[in-house]
């Protein structure tokens, strides 16, 4: 087994380098360029949708942690199907912008074919023996925040590195806290599904000659939903440790969009007031802010590792204090707010 891994992970890395640059000569061709305007945080016309091979790589990536045993039929189908599904539908809308109402559609689809194929979902602690039970009237909010996930991490694509770097991150801690809490074949896994995405960063990496597009983006929104509750049912981690992993991102964006609503702003048309935008454009360099977020998310790592291993009967406590961190720095850069708030 452990040779079909390294090998699966090694052709997974020159896979995705080769073909995402065979991708950008072809986007070029075809002009699927992204064209830099008032809202955008980049200055050069760049190929975009360039993460379409990380995805197709990730996902025959999960097929053979099924051939080998590392994925259950169940759990394999929940990450591919609705997976494919949404890049599918990410993909196109890159080609050429759809209409909204089959995007959400996609994403709607997508969350409750999750939800149907992994049902019963665990349990999610709060507060000594007391757990929420997620399986009854909280379902409906599973699948909002399901959405929810899938929407925030592309708008959270908008600087070179950050989405992929993220989830480097995210994965790779994961995958440590695993490891070390003895679920060593879910930890290989969420080791393999990093790799693309390091392959692809070779080329997304600042100054980015290709990005990532909604293809990817929402691909991970969804992917990083379905692993938390995958790897949550031994009990061994919980979905805490994802909540937490993913705070830089999900309080980001969603401290961002409640600011716009309250503040009377159109906080559905496009803006680059998000804690990541301004950090990009205060410090004037896309790898300061990248590399602020992976620190941040390397320092929570550490925290949710001695949580978890210590089993700690205050799960809720370590979230809580990453949230107040979170919203204190977007609090500070104004996030939400223009110039004239």
């Amino acid at each position: 087994m452990s040779t079909i891994l390294i090998a699966s992970g090694l052709l997974a890395f020159i896979g995705t380098v080769f073909f995402t640059g065979v991708y950008r000569t072809a986007a070029i061709k075809q002009g699927i360029i992204d064209t830099p305007d008032h809202r955008s945080s980049h200055t050069q016309p760049t190929p975009t949708g360039g993460g379409v091979v990380a995805v197709i790589t990730i996902l025959a990536l999960w097929l053979v942690g099924h051939f080998v045993g590392l994925l259950t039929t169940k759990e394999t189908i929940a990450l591919v199907m609705p997976g494919a599904l949404i890049a599918l539908v990410g993909f196109l809308d890159d080609r050429k912008p759809l209409a909204k109402r089959w995007r959400f559609g996609a994403q709607i689809i997508s969350a409750i074919t999750v939800i149907a194929l992994l049902y019963p979902l665990p349990a999610l602690p709060i507060w000594g023996e007391f757990a929420l039970n997620l399986n009854h009237w909280p379902l409906p909010f599973v699948a909002l925040a399901m959405v929810w996930l899938i929407n925030l991490y592309n708008f959270m694509d908008g600087i070179d590195g950050l989405a992929g770097s993220e989830a480097v991150t995210v994965l790779g801690a994961v995958a440590i806290i695993l490891a070390l809490a003895g679920n060593t074949n879910l930890a290989i896994l969420l080791a393999l599904t990093a790799v693309p995405m390091l392959g692809f960063l070779v080329w997304n990496w600042p100054p980015a000659k290709i990005f990532m597009g909604d293809a990817c983006s929402t691909f991970l929104g969804l992917s990083f939903g379905t692993l938390a509750f995958i790897t949550s049912k031994d009990a061994q981690i919980t979905p805490w440790v994802w909540v937490i992993m993913l705070s830089a991102f999900w309080v980001d964006a969603t401290y961002t969009l409640v600011v716009r609503m309250v503040t009377g702003q159109d906080w559905r048309s496009p803006h680059r007031t998000h804690l990541y935008q301004k950090l990009a454009r205060s410090k004037q360099d896309h790898v300061k802010a990248t590399l602020l977020y992976v620190g941040f998310s390397l320092a929570i790592a550490t925290v949710t590792a001695y949580v978890t291993l210590a089993q700690s009967k205050l799960p809720l406590f370590p979230a809580l204090i990453t949230l107040a961190i979170s919203v204190h720095f977007c609090t500070r850069f104004r996030a939400g707010l223009t110039p004239k708030n």
